[in-house]
């Protein structure tokens, strides 16, 4: 039962981490058609676009880093 939960888990961050970074693309590389400053809005305030795909990416990647530590712990334990 550990194990399969170890799974599930694991699979649920590998496909957050995945929708997060492909955010943090689509954030990044989203350009305004007039050429200005592009602006998300979280919580109710904007954000600058570039600012919020660099955090998406960064907490993509430590999503699924700790994907792959679990499926190691698995592995070992």
């Amino acid at each position: 039962m550990e194990r399969v939960l170890r799974f599930a888990v694991g699979f649920v961050l590998v496909a957050l981490g995945a929708l997060l970074g492909l955010y943090g693309l689509l954030a990044l590389l989203y350009r305004d058609h007039s050429g200005g400053s592009t602006y998300v809005t979280l919580f109710g305030h904007q954000r600058d676009a570039h600012v919020v795909g660099a955090v998406s990416l960064l907490v993509a990647t430590i999503l699924i880093a700790a994907a792959f530590v679990l499926g190691r712990l698995r592995r070992r334990g």
